[in-house]
């Protein structure tokens, strides 16, 4: 293990908490039953399964049940892992009580049932220190396989492996070491060095260089300094640092612990959304026990660096997020955005010099420090090594929580990873409300040509969309969402983005005149030109690329058409006389907005489009398709 992690020695403090949890994760007699209960497995009903399993009387001294975080298949949940005395581990998937037996089969007599989704091994039996130890044996669920064979799991390597309330599991796998190696055999000067040749670029925004801001921060002549994790997460469709606060939140704390050392900094906070309970749970009991172990606190490790680390909940607004409305916020402000410069890494909380960073990028720095700056060039390209964390949502079977190297291709991800069939998909809606709608091709998910498509990889939000989906319309959501969330210090930035959408609203109901498209072209370049801070700048980017990339969409909105049969004032229903057995259930309508005419079969069906909501359950419930959507021209 020190071996693996470049240091000389273990200290003796970590080796004893190493021991004890690796008897708990790697039982060398036992069996043991790990549920996936992060706020995805709990949503959908882990919690019974784990209460049901840890209660059977059966399982003392046989079988031992622990709750763990989410493995990323957020698709399959519940989950549950049975590791085997012999180093397998048998995944069952979308537990219900059809398999509720298999587990506890597989555990007493440690062998496969059926019903199991994947089946892995250990690669050196009683080693496990992520998930990257761990090879396939079996895939009875092909397309379950396929979800992590493509990934590259070093972040996320513990989650779904390991209690997220357990300190010596997370040391067992290494946790800490890192720690250990930069206290005791490095300089601050070369934690800095070892990030900045890493090339490690900020995982929830612009993609700043890393060891650019903490050089800064280090070099102030000020002796008080403070690093924030900011775990503000407020993308729509973006939970990344929320799963890993929730599953492996000794990383995040480690990955604090090393920014303050290298950057001088005595005092660090995590501003974490007050919509996050779980994660904020997990956090404190993780400060906690690691205080408790001589982790964090005075005189870390027997060395003279000593840290306090606080945890600060945020009111929920999208603007917080960015980092110097956080910063006015944790002075007691109201949160809004101040002009840089100065920057945090120079002027920041109190006027002091203050490291931000976001929680995945934090959770990279054990890794680097651990294994060095070559090792995570590895992964990547030149312009953006290492891995990305991706939120992978939308229209597609397997949506989860995934880790990939940047610079893979869309099509790795979408396809091979979320299950999507390509002639299905249409679009891309990467880095939240801030990111961009652009074309489903092959393009490489790295800063570089997501800037180049008019998007960003932003916190790491990727939602696929199918043909039914309008981006027009969502373009509009996304343009009302940042207006609602603009802090209102910049005129154009508070009058330009609800001006934007009452336009998009316009368009998406067929009242927008000639020219309308341009008008919202020029007023988005105004608006990011003259916003004082990121949320303003980036704000128009949705509906920027939608123009780009969708213009004919634009256009065809302009004619009162909306391809995608999707915005209800563009649309009405009809029936389909070839199709209609006249059954009669779509006169259960809840408007009653279809009438039927007897003695006239098919086409005594009539739509009342005054009535009618297009609330689409007449079209869902017709069990022949003779109801569909029409759009534009004299059909309306």
């Amino acid at each position: 293990m020190a071996v693996r992690y470049g240091l000389r020695a273990i200290p003796p403090a970590l080796r004893a908490i190493a021991e004890q949890g690796h008897a708990d994760l790697c039982p060398a007699n036992m069996s043991r039953i790990s549920v996936g209960m992060a706020s995805c497995g709990q949503a959908a009903g882990a919690a019974p399964w784990a209460a049901r399993l840890a209660a059977r009387p059966d399982f003392v001294n046989r079988v031992i049940v622990r709750n763990v975080g989410c493995i990323g298949a957020c698709y399959a949940e519940p989950l549950v892992d049975v590791r085997t005395p012999d180093g397998l581990h048998h995944i069952f998937g979308e537990v219900s009580s059809e398999v509720h037996w298999p587990i506890i089969r597989t555990a007493q007599q440690r062998s496969m049932q059926q019903g199991a989704w994947l089946v892995l091994r250990e690669r050196c039996p009683g080693l496990l220190t992520g998930f990257e130890d761990l090879e396939t044996v079996k895939a009875p669920r092909a397309a379950f396989a396929a979800f992590f064979e493509h990934q590259k799991r070093r972040i996320t390597g513990n989650c779904g492996l390991i209690d997220p309330l357990s300190l010596p599991e997370y040391v067992a796998t290494g946790g800490y070491f890192a720690l250990a190696k930069a206290l005791l055999e490095r300089t601050p000067d070369d934690i800095i060095a070892e990030i900045t040749a890493s090339g490690l670029r900020g995982r929830g925004g612009g993609g700043f260089y890393t060891g650019r801001k903490w050089e800064t921060a280090a070099a102030s002549r000020d002796p008080r300094r403070f690093v924030i994790a900011n775990a503000d997460e407020g993308d729509p469709g973006a939970y990344m640092d929320r799963t890993l606060m929730e599953s492996d939140p000794h990383r995040v704390l480690e990955g604090i612990i090393l920014a303050a050392y290298a950057c001088g900094a005595g005092e660090a906070y995590i501003f974490v959304r007050h919509e996050y309970p779980l994660a904020v749970a997990r956090l404190r009991r993780a400060v906690g026990d690691a205080r408790a172990a001589g982790l964090l606190g005075e005189e870390i490790l027997g060395t003279n660096f000593s840290l306090k680390v606080g945890i600060i909940q945020s009111g929920g607004a999208f603007v917080c997020g960015e980092e110097s409305s956080l910063l006015q916020v944790m002075q007691g402000r109201r949160g809004e955005p101040w002009p840089r410069p100065p920057y945090p890494a120079q002027q920041g909380f109190y006027g002091h010099p203050t490291v931000i960073n976001n929680v995945e990028t934090l959770a990279n720095v054990p890794w680097i420090i651990a294994r060095g700056a070559a090792a995570f060039r590895e992964a990547g390209n030149a312009d953006s090594p290492g891995t990305k964390i991706f939120c992978l949502t939308g229209d597609i079977p397997n949506t989860g929580f995934i880790e990939v190297p940047l610079g893979d291709g869309a099509r790795t991800v979408v396809e091979r990873i979320g299950g999507a069939s390509p002639d299905e998909v249409k679009a891309l809606q990467i880095g939240g409300p801030s990111g961009g709608i652009v074309p489903y091709t092959d393009f490489a998910l790295d800063y570089s040509s997501l800037s180049t498509a008019g998007a960003m990889i932003g916190s790491g939000g990727l939602v696929v969309l199918n043909h039914s989906r309008c981006v027009v319309d969502l373009a509009r959501h996304l343009s009302s969402f940042m207006a609602d969330e603009s802090c209102g210090q910049c005129l154009f930035c508070r009058d330009g983005l609800a001006r934007i959408t009452g336009l998009l609203e316009e368009l998406t109901s067929g009242k927008g005149a000639p020219g309308l498209i341009d008008e919202l072209a020029e007023l988005s370049r105004a608006v990011a030109d003259l916003s004082l801070c990121a949320l303003g700048r980036t704000a128009i980017n949705p509906l920027l690329t939608t123009i780009r990339h969708f213009r004919s969409e634009c256009e065809a909105h302009l004619a009162g058409i909306c391809p995608a049969l999707s915005c209800k004032p563009l649309i009405r229903f009809e029936i389909i006389p070839s199709r209609c057995t006249d059954c009669r259930g779509c006169l259960d309508c809840p408007v009653q907005a279809i009438s039927y005419q007897a003695g006239k079969g098919p086409l005594g069906y009539t739509f009342d489009h005054e009535k009618c909501t297009r609330c689409r359950i007449c079209a869902e419930i017709c069990p022949h398709y003779a109801i569909r959507a029409v759009s534009g021209g004299d059909r309306l």
